[in-house]
């Protein structure tokens, strides 16, 4: 009886280091595969993400779109001091030509591919947060958060760049005036200049013509009103009231018609061009008042060339 009980105390004992050994043996089992998983989820939140064929195409574009408003800001940069030193009459060769049409054209078109990476991007997003509702997955998540962070981090660079471009717009557009401008006066200078060459050149080398002149020889261009006609802002020329005998556009003409004149013996021959009308007017007499203009017009006498005499005042 006694060995028996002894046999049963041995049994009972074993059995219950092995359950303890079977549930420690369990428990660090569960234990060390939390721990795994613990560090596979760290893992996955620290391990870098691969960037993604619409992720390298969206960085590219922006790059793109970066550098082409570098190039326009240059392109400014350098307008702007060709007009500032040629205000100061200090030239500067211009740069090699630039086809706008062409850079707009380029421009757009890569606003377009921007704008469709973007649009892709929101779909992929959409889509994502529809199929990952309710997931815990790491990797998952991660993914997920990373898109939306590099979709605001675009959408913030295309704005920004956007706003730049047309800041660098509208200084081009006032710069490039400032140069149309300044060409105007330049290329105004360099005609009055010819045309007074010309001028001179005629008159001393125009004879005397032999026989005289009727007012049928002379073509006076294009024919005036009677009333004093108003003409503003003419360059190189004074203020005032002029007697013109002819008004002509065409340079051939205008000299042909200064050629009889001077043959005809009115050597003080001159004329002005408006830029309003693109019109050369020809005088020989310039009046500071009205009422002398007035009494110089209706004296002209019989002169060949005073057949169409009319008033001009010029304002500036």
């Amino acid at each position: 009886a006694k060995a028996a009980a002894e046999a049963a105390a041995a049994k009972a004992k074993a059995e219950e280091e092995a359950r303890a050994k079977a549930a420690a043996e369990a428990a660090a089992a569960k234990a060390k595969a939390e721990e795994e998983a613990r560090a596979k989820a760290e893992a996955a939140k620290l391990a870098p993400t691969p960037v993604d064929n619409i992720t390298k195409s969206m960085n590219d574009l922006l790059t793109r779109l970066d550098e082409t408003v570098a190039s326009r800001d240059q392109d400014l940069k350098d307008l702007k001091e060709e007009n500032d030193l040629g205000e100061q009459g200090i030239f500067k060769a211009p740069r090699p030509f630039k086809s706008i049409t062409a850079e707009n054209a380029a421009l757009e078109s890569l606003k377009v591919e921007l704008n469709n990476v973007i649009n892709t991007r929101d779909e992929e997003i959409k889509a994502l947060e529809k199929s990952y509702k309710g997931s815990i997955n790491p990797a998952d998540l991660k993914m997920l958060e990373r898109l939306k962070s590099e979709q605001l981090e675009a959408l913030k660079s295309r704005e920004n760049l956007m706003a730049t471009l047309e800041k660098i717009k509208v200084a081009t557009e006032i710069e490039r005036k400032r140069r149309i401008k300044r060409a105007a006066y330049d290329n105004a200078d360099d005609r009055y200049s010819k045309d007074m060459a010309t001028l001179n050149r005629i008159k001393q080398t125009t004879p005397a013509s032999r026989v005289p002149l009727k007012e049928e020889d002379f073509d006076f261009g294009e024919k005036q009103s009677s009333n004093i006609q108003i003409v503003k802002g003419v360059k190189n020329t004074d203020s005032g009231y002029y007697l013109v005998i002819a008004v002509h556009n065409n340079v051939d003409k205008r000299d042909e018609f200064v050629r009889k004149v001077v043959s005809a013996g009115q050597s003080n021959i001159n004329f002005f061009y408006d830029e309003n009308t693109s019109k050369y007017f020809i005088y020989y007499e310039k009046f500071n008042s009205v009422e002398q203009a007035t009494r110089a017009l209706q004296s002209k006498g019989d002169k060949p060339y005073n057949g169409r005499m009319s008033m001009v005042k010029i304002e500036n």
